[in-house]
């Protein structure tokens, strides 16, 4: 939803077209927007799901845009929404810690981590132990050292090699630690699945269904109020915690390759950094707009970024400027 107010979206450039020139068909707006008849056509049908657009009565060719303040009113109901859900996650996440400090006494599945060096054993262990995934919601504060991470990097390898899926969770900051990213950029190409949000409440590691690893406070605690637990419903409430924390997260697809990015591309994306318009980005490069568009679009998804802004970002991390 929130797509169609990104100006360079293709579901934001179809809407402001048919708002613009008013009732149109796709190949109208195919010609206008130098994009492919079929890619119109998508968006539209897309849109018209979502109540932004709708056919011409006894006009079922043409298209006619919802009112703006419609979309609007839809994008942030949508955005509250997910606001909500990302609430109503770590609410959940809090009702389960204080359950678990709570249990762990007479309950067996649940244990608590004695030292910080422990924690380290025990992830360890739960990664060897696994032989289907690791899920991982991955946020600062980190308390290990160097070698831990080149560690933690040669294990994962490993276990990956071995056929074992990690998906992991991390917290926007990842983007500031030029270390972190170059790891989580060097997993991403081996295989790791990974995703990212602006913040996450607790540290958590799960291996496949049968044990887990919390730590509920690491901005005040540090790594010290750590919990282990077996497998169990409370289990279960984490994995389903995490799946939730999954759905919401940005995807960060396809991060390999970058050195082996095509000259024009890396002009494309220093231009786009700077702000310059398709149409300029064509001139310069002496390309066609409606390749210009292809292109940008490959781009945002090989860097996984939804607007032009964060294509820029992600690669100026990357090097790639």
């Amino acid at each position: 939803m929130l797509d169609v107010l990104v100006p360079d979206s293709e579901q934001g450039r179809v809407y402001r077209a048919l708002t613009l020139r008013g009732r149109s068909d796709h190949r109208m707006l195919s010609q206008y927007l130098g994009l492919p008849e079929t890619t119109v056509h998508d968006v539209l049908n897309s849109l018209a799901e979502l109540g932004l657009v709708y056919r011409v009565c006894g006009e079922p060719d043409r298209w006619e845009a919802a009112p703006p303040d419609r979309v609007m009113a839809l994008a942030l109901a949508e955005e509250e929404n997910r606001r909500a859900r990302l609430w109503q996650a770590g609410a959940e996440l809090d009702r389960l810690y204080h359950q678990a400090r709570t249990t762990c006494g007479p309950y067996r599945y649940v244990e608590p981590v004695e030292h910080p060096a422990t924690l380290l054993r025990l992830t360890a262990r739960l990664q060897e132990r696994a032989r289907q995934q690791v899920r991982w919601l991955d946020r600062p504060p980190y308390y290990s050292k160097p070698h831990h991470f080149r560690a933690q990097e040669d294990m994962q390898t490993r276990r990956m090699a071995d056929g074992v899926r990690y998906r992991t969770v991390y917290s926007q900051a990842v983007y500031d630690d030029q270390e972190l990213f170059a790891t989580m950029t060097r997993l991403a190409e081996r295989g790791e699945r990974v995703r990212v949000l602006a913040e996450l409440p607790v540290k958590l590691t799960i291996g496949d269904a049968d044990l887990g690893l919390l730590v509920p406070d690491p901005d005040r605690a540090g790594l010290n109020e750590a919990l282990l637990v077996h497998a169990s419903a409370l289990l279960q409430a984490f994995i389903g915690v995490f799946e939730t924390l999954w759905t919401l997260g940005v995807p960060v697809t396809d991060v390999g390759g970058e050195h082996d990015l095509p000259e024009p591309d890396r002009a494309i994306l220093t231009l786009m950094a700077a702000g310059v318009t398709d149409d300029t980005i064509a001139r310069r490069l002496d390309m066609s707009r409606r390749t210009v568009v292809r292109r940008i679009a490959s781009l945002l998804d090989r860097l996984g970024a939804t607007t032009r802004f964060q294509a820029g970002v992600q690669a100026a991390k990357r090097g790639l400027l």
